[in-house]
């Protein structure tokens, strides 16, 4: 079957990821359905994975060919404060879709993480590696891997680090953060020094999954941009495409951010794309290149050309659409952000 011919349901296509996926996807494919448990977009369907009736109930309907397994609980903290409901979303739920999938004769790709990985390694992750998680959200994604791959023939466990994208509407994590501090006019700016990962281009993703889906190889991959660095490597890398030399960027160990950050995250989540280079498919770009790209298109307004005018015009605009820029805090710990809002975040 071409791949053009095949039949996509996407589960939690309504984040970061799934605001690049849905869009390549629905532009080759004749049927594609993205759903998600919060509908924030006229091309999303409700389903939430958890419900099991619900879920079956599609894939009964649609009988997809392929099924992107977006959907998953990613904030570490509510992970740590609520377990049970990260198990239950990223490896229970898994395992009832790896099931369905199998029961049909779909292919299932399983979005992973970097964070699999306990991080004391000395340089970059491949998938040979043995994963050993060391903390809630890492530990349910890698029962969520064995999930896949245990009930699942037809599988592709694709592994991300650092996400990057989905402009001011979906992106929810650090890059965010650091531009809305500069369009705030922040003029000092703090970033940890001490905890190192690879990031990863939503929209490279996109395009290079299509790569590996239409190799027929399956198994486990790792799908991070190029390169590596750290907190502050990204934050200064944001600085110097913004053209901000005003700013001052301060370099902090992560204790700085306890407070808010409290889940344990690896010193290393720094991953190598062997097993799609051993087929000759890795298309991810460089990280700072593909950083360039994404904020250059996506935040013109965090640019040090930028008109000072155009931000105090368009914050009405932006209210009315659930667009901020004061995406700081969002992340607030410990029941000062809304059950509702922390449970199932995609990306």
């Amino acid at each position: 079957m071409r791949l053009e011919n095949e039949r996509v349901l996407i589960t939690g296509a309504g984040g970061m990821l799934g605001n690049a996926i849905y869009p390549y996807f629905s532009s080759r494919f004749a049927t594609v359905t993205a759903t998600d448990k919060d509908v924030n977009e006229r091309w999303l369907s409700k389903l939430d994975v958890r419900d099991t009736a619900d879920l079956r109930r599609h894939v009964a309907e649609l009988r997809p060919t392929i099924v992107l397994h977006l959907a998953a609980c990613t904030d570490l903290e509510f992970c740590e404060v609520h377990p049970q409901v990260a198990r239950d979303t990223n490896a229970s739920a898994t395992r009832e879709v790896a099931i369905a999938c199998e029961e049909i004769g779909a292919t299932l790709v399983y979005i992973s993480t970097a964070g699999v990985f306990d991080g004391t390694k000395q340089g970059f992750y491949t998938e040979a590696d043995a994963p050993n998680p060391i903390m809630v959200y890492g530990q349910t994604k890698y029962d969520g891997e064995r999930e896949a791959a245990a009930h699942c023939s037809r599988h592709f466990i694709v592994r991300a680090g650092w996400m990057v994208g989905g402009g001011a509407a979906k992106d929810h994590k650090f890059v965010h953060h650091i531009l809305g501090q500069i369009v705030s006019g922040s003029k000092r700016l703090h970033a940890v020094n001490d905890r190192f990962g690879t990031p990863t281009y939503t929209h490279d993703f996109a395009l290079n999954l299509f790569r590996l889906l239409d190799s027929h190889r399956y198994g486990t991959y790792h799908m991070v941009c190029e390169g590596s660095g750290s907190r502050y490597d990204v934050a200064r890398h944001i600085l110097d495409i913004s053209g901000r030399a005003d700013i001052e960027l301060v370099s902090v160990d992560s204790s700085y951010f306890e407070k808010n950050y409290f889940a344990p995250r690896p010193v290393s989540e720094m991953m190598l794309n062997a097993n799609l280079s051993a087929l000759g498919i890795n298309l991810m770009r460089p990280w700072r290149d593909a950083l360039r790209d994404y904020i250059v298109r996506e935040f013109p307004l965090a640019l040090a050309s930028a008109d000072p005018n155009a931000e105090r015009r368009q914050r009405p605009d932006r209210r009315k659409s659930s667009e901020p820029w004061h995406g700081i805090e969002r992340r607030m710990s410990m029941g000062r952000r809304s059950e509702e809002s922390r449970q199932l975040k995609v990306g």
